[in-house]
């Protein structure tokens, strides 16, 4: 019984404080939680769709490239009509063609003659010596660069939503210390005014705690504005246009040790989704040049034809002559460059430069993932520490608080100790706000620097 009572405690103290930070803050709205708002920045932020369509469009240039494997088959249609000379032999006219013979000099001309002609030329090549394959590897690699391109625009997605999610978090976190510390200043204020209905104090220390309490209260007004502009900001971390206000999910803040940093830089280095679409940009890299050498031996290629021609001629009486000739051929066709102009010599070292710096941009980018992972590291060490530090003088700046005030009561001390001892008590209470938020900020800084968070999604 005595365990449900506590627990019944809990609840009622847990819904009080929900409600506190609702009224204290002014938000409400639809309930967003960090999972929620994660999923929906993956769903409708138009930078993942950008690099959705980049990655198909990276796809389509391979297709095309394969294609240059399968034959080649067009078709064609023509037509023609016109006056030719003929020759005549035997009193009858023959036209020129199969070999006929045709004389310039020959006859007058002769009524139009018409012709039909329609067939198919197919293509195919036999090698070009590992150009085209060459070529099929560079973009299947690039394909892969694409797709890594899209994982860190999803783990950059994530990131900002976390640390917008957490900036809304501790600026609620801190419109409910400036209001606490607003209500302290009302409370002594209302004090002071009553003392001085009795003549118990100066008028000098009621209007001290009055502009100490319309600074307070121009303090939670902008805190709530701040509030506001981080909700925007919210809403374009994830994409879209939401409404103004959430009510956010409070997090669990427990300081912890981290991995060892040998530990983190290994992993970052391993699953980092830059770097891996780097290395997948050198081995495009080293492709192309092995396909851009591959054309220094030419290509062989099949050649196929099948056609067939019908011819007749026009009279005002009719149609005669009509007749259809079918032909059809095969052959090869080689091509070895002889000289070039050196193009084919500065293209092999345009692509030897493009692999070069691919090389050096992932060695850069490998120096950017280890500062990164180090900057995290040491912000979430340091502030793991001085949280601890934070609630020790949160501790002492509130026993320094009352102690002022009931000095000040009993007429002990100044009104300036008691507006002394509020502010560092405010300052107090925000500094352990803002390095509880910059630890849990750092942690989700570290998850993405080590690249596991957008492995979780």
């Amino acid at each position: 019984m005595r365990q449900y009572v506590i627990l019944a405690a809990l609840s009622m103290w847990l819904c009080a404080e929900t409600t506190f930070a609702i009224e204290a803050t002014g938000t409400s709205g639809p309930a967003l939680t960090l999972t929620d708002a994660i999923q929906i920045g993956l769903d409708r932020h138009p930078s993942l769709e950008q690099s959705r369509y980049a990655s198909q469009a990276a796809q389509a240039i391979t297709k095309q490239i394969k294609g240059d494997r399968l034959p080649w088959i067009e078709a064609s249609i023509a037509e023609s009509s016109g006056s030719l000379r003929i020759v005549t032999t035997d009193g009858r006219t023959i036209h020129d063609r199969g070999g006929h013979g045709f004389d310039p000099g020959g006859a007058l001309p002769h009524q139009n003659q018409n012709s039909l002609t329609g067939g198919l030329l197919v293509n195919q090549l036999i090698t070009d010596f590992g150009y085209t394959a060459h070529r099929i590897l560079a973009g299947q690699a690039t394909e892969e660069a694409s797709e890594k391109a899209r994982l860190t625009k999803k783990a950059l997605v994530i990131l900002n939503v976390q640390k917008a999610y957490l900036s809304c978090l501790l600026q609620q976190h801190l419109i409910i210390v400036t209001d606490a510390t607003l209500k302290r200043r009302r409370a002594v204020r209302d004090q002071v005014e009553s003392l001085y209905k009795h003549q118990l104090k100066s008028k000098v220390d009621l209007d001290l705690i009055r502009v100490e309490t319309s600074n307070a209260e121009l303090a939670l007004i902008r805190a709530q504005n701040d509030l506001k502009t981080n909700m925007a900001v919210l809403n374009n971390a994830m994409g879209i246009q939401g409404p103004e206000t959430y009510a956010l999910q409070a997090l669990s803040i427990v300081p912890s040790s981290p991995p060892e940093i040998d530990t983190l830089v290994a992993t970052g280095l391993q699953n980092r989704p830059e770097l891996l679409g780097a290395r997948d940009k050198i081995h495009a890299s080293e492709e192309l040049v092995q396909a851009v050498k591959a054309l220094h031996f030419g290509s062989l290629s099949a050649v196929g034809s099948l056609a067939v021609t019908k011819f007749w001629d026009a009279h005002d009486n009719g149609i005669h002559d009509n007749e259809v000739a079918p032909f059809w051929g095969v052959g090869a066709t080689a091509r070895l460059p002889l000289f070039t102009g050196f193009k084919i010599r500065n293209q092999v070292a345009e692509a030897g430069h493009a692999r070069g710096e691919a090389e050096y941009e992932l060695q850069h980018l490998a120096n950017e993932v280890v500062l990164q992972i180090m900057r995290a590291y040491l912000t979430q060490t340091t502030n793991a520490q001085q949280i601890a530090l934070e609630q020790e003088r949160v501790s002492y700046a509130q026993e320094a608080l009352g102690l002022a005030q009931e000095r000040y009561r009993i007429g002990l001390s100044p009104m300036l100790d008691v507006i002394r001892a509020t502010a560092v008590a405010f300052e107090a209470e925000s500094r352990l706000a803002e390095a509880q938020y910059i630890y849990k900020t750092s942690e989700v800084v570290l998850a993405y620097a080590t690249g596991q968070d957008y492995l979780r999604y």
